[in-house]
């Protein structure tokens, strides 16, 4: 075999090639060009389809890089519908409506001790902004800008708290603290902050038993207290009764007393005279009596 290498393809045989093919296929040369080079513009189109053809759904809008151009376009943002662009250049699609943001943050209350608390974040990109937003920081903004301003503002709220005051302070306080004060810093980045919401505070195990020892302890005192005030009540009622009626609170709990036992019919019981404020009760048990014996 000799080492020469074979000679380039010349447009002769380009040209005899193409009369064969056409022949076979049993159309003309110009037209099987024509089938070639439309198959060849299909395929390149189905490969930068993507890249060409670009769709925004509701409630969404797109800001457009030109790479040939100005870089992004800071004038126009466009809106829903089916965006036909260059291949060289790109389309960024944000969602307008709002949306959540779902997390963990692990912050530090006055005295040095960690928290954990689920933080969820509502908000939404503001339309007119949209070129400025993604010129600036990008579709990133959530990681970028919303959630790290809102965690620099729950630190700065929680750390004027202790753990115990936590649990007095509630969610819905705190949250409202920390929404006031991440709003301003995270509109100023072309974001609209609807609502800061923290859904659970989970205390240090030690700082949870000492909070309900401590609760345990206040709910005694509690119950304390309401018995001292019922006595306190009923001493004052007694006081009262007796100033009025001027019977001996002794002798009528005596005479309530049998009269209770009078009416039970199971009940018999001899009564005796003990002295002048109070009788004297002997319950008879068993004993069957047909009435009730006065001593002289």
């Amino acid at each position: 075999m000799s080492d020469e290498t074979l000679p380039p393809l010349t447009a002769s045989r380009e040209s005899r090639v193409d009369t064969g093919v056409a022949a076979y296929l049993g159309v003309s040369k110009r037209r099987f060009r024509l089938w070639v080079s439309g198959l060849l513009a299909v395929l390149l189109l189905l490969l930068l389809w993507h890249r060409i053809f670009i769709p925004i759904g509701s409630g969404e809008s797109g800001v457009l890089w030109s790479r040939l151009g100005d870089g992004t376009i800071m004038d126009r943002r466009y809106t829903e519908g089916y965006w036909m662009i260059w291949p060289w250049n790109r389309m960024a699609v944000y969602d307008l409506r709002y949306q959540e943001m779902h997390g963990k943050a692990d912050v530090r209350t006055s005295d040095g001790l960690h928290v954990a608390m689920d933080v969820t974040i509502r908000y939404r990109p503001r339309a007119d902004d949209l070129p400025m937003l993604h010129q600036a920081v990008g579709p990133r903004y959530r990681e970028t800008v919303l959630w790290p301003d809102t965690i620099a503002a729950l630190q700065q709220i929680v750390g004027g708290f202790k753990p115990e005051e936590l649990t007095v302070s509630g969610e819905t306080d705190l949250a409202q603290r920390v929404e006031a004060l991440a709003r301003s810093s995270i509109e100023r980045r072309w974001v609209d902050l609807d609502r800061v919401l923290i859904t659970r505070v989970t205390l240090p195990e030690r700082v949870q038993v000492q909070i309900q020892e401590k609760l345990a302890d206040e709910q005694k005192l509690l119950s304390a207290n309401l018995k001292r005030q019922t006595w306190s009540i009923e001493a004052e009622g007694a006081r009262e009764f007796q100033a009025r009626s001027g019977t001996p609170l002794v002798k009528w709990r005596s005479i309530d007393a049998l009269e209770k036992l009078a009416q039970s019919p199971n009940a018999k019981v001899v009564v005796l005279g003990g002295g002048k404020e109070m009788p004297f009760v002997l319950d008879a048990g068993s004993v069957e009596t047909k009435g009730v014996e006065k001593q002289p």
